[in-house]
C-alpha cells in the first residue's frame, strides 16, 4: 500500500492538477451534493523531473466531497472545500512524494541515475487550491504545496489554466498547461548537488536557487460511457526550466506524459 500511495503521489503531483483534481473541485463545489469518484488505470512518466529514462506504472485515482464541503481524495489529500463567489477554494492535508537514489521497480520516484545522492524522504504537505472559470470554460488556478514534515524539502506552487476545446454530450476535450515554481530549499532539494552528495555520487556541485522548475502543457479526453462510467486519457510534455535545467541531475529537459484511466462516479 506504501508503495501504491507513492506511485500515486507522483503521478498526480503536477499532471492530474490539469485534469481529475481540478475537474472534481469545481464540479462538486457547483453542486449541492456529495459525489466521488473512482479511477483505475496506466501512466508513463519519467523516473523523476528531469530523468533520462521513463516508465510505466498504476495510475490510482479516488475523491469523495459531502455536500458540505468535506473531502478525501488521492489528489488533495483531505480537507475541506467551498465555493466562493466566483472561486473554488479548499485546503487540505496530504502527502508529497520521496524520492530514492536506486532504482526499485515498485516505485516510480528512483533511479540508478541518482546513486550516491541519498533519498529524500516524502512529506506530509498542507495542500492549499484556487480556481476561477471565465467565460468558454477558461479555468484559471493556483496551488500550493507546503511540507510540514521533513521542512528542509521546501515547498511548491502551481500556476494553471484550462479550457474546453470541444465537448458533446458525451466526449469533451480540454487544453491545459501549467508552471511549478519551488522555493530555495524546494529546488536546492530536487535539483542540487551538495558537497558530499558529489563525493558520494561523482556529479558536480550545483546550487539550485528559488525559480521555475517546471513547465507542462496537456490534452485530455474524457469520454461518457453512461452516467457512472468514464474514459479519461491524457497527453502531456514536460519540459524542466530554470536552475532545474542547469542541474547536473537533468539528463532530458522534455519529456513526454501519457496516462489513461476507467472512472466510476457515483
Amino acid at each position: 500500500m506504501k508503495h501504491i500511495f507513492k506511485l500515486t503521489a507522483i503521478a498526480f503531483s503536477s499532471f492530474m492538477a490539469l485534469s481529475f483534481s481540478a475537474h472534481a473541485q469545481d464540479k462538486t463545489a457547483q453542486e449541492p451534493e456529495s459525489t466521488a469518484i473512482i479511477g483505475a488505470g496506466v501512466f508513463y512518466a519519467p523516473e523523476y523531473l528531469g530523468a533520462k529514462k521513463n516508465r510505466f506504472g498504476p495510475a490510482i485515482y479516488g475523491e469523495y466531497q459531502n455536500k458540505n464541503g468535506f473531502f478525501v481524495s488521492t489528489a488533495r489529500g483531505i480537507g475541506y472545500g467551498q465555493k466562493v463567489g466566483d472561486f473554488s477554494l479548499s485546503a487540505g492535508i496530504g502527502y508529497r512524494a520521496g524520492r530514492e537514489d536506486s532504482r526499485d521497480s515498485k516505485k516510480l520516484f528512483s533511479s540508478d541515475d541518482l546513486k550516491g545522492m541519498g533519498d529524500i524522504p516524502g512529506s506530509v504537505t498542507a495542500n492549499l487550491h484556487a480556481s476561477t472559470t471565465f467565460a468558454g470554460g477558461i479555468n484559471a488556478s493556483f496551488g500550493a504545496n507546503l511540507a510540514l514534515s521533513h521542512r528542509e524539502n521546501g515547498n511548491s506552487y502551481e500556476f494553471g489554466l484550462s479550457a474546453p476545446i470541444f465537448q458533446t454530450t458525451s466526449d469533451k476535450v480540454e487544453i491545459g498547461g501549467s508552471l511549478t515554481y519551488g522555493d530555495a530549499k524546494y529546488n536546492q532539494t530536487n535539483f542540487g548537488v551538495t558537497a558530499k552528495q558529489s563525493t558520494n555520487s561523482g556529479y558536480k556541485t550545483f546550487n539550485a536557487k528559488a525559480g521555475f522548475s517546471q513547465a507542462l502543457g496537456t490534452v485530455s479526453w474524457t469520454h461518457m460511457i453512461d452516467k457512472n462510467w468514464s474514459v479519461r486519457s491524457a497527453a502531456g510534455v514536460s519540459q524542466v526550466m530554470g536552475d532545474a535545467a542547469d542541474s547536473p541531475l537533468t539528463k532530458k529537459k522534455t519529456s513526454p506524459i501519457l496516462m489513461t484511466t476507467v472512472n466510476y462516479t457515483f
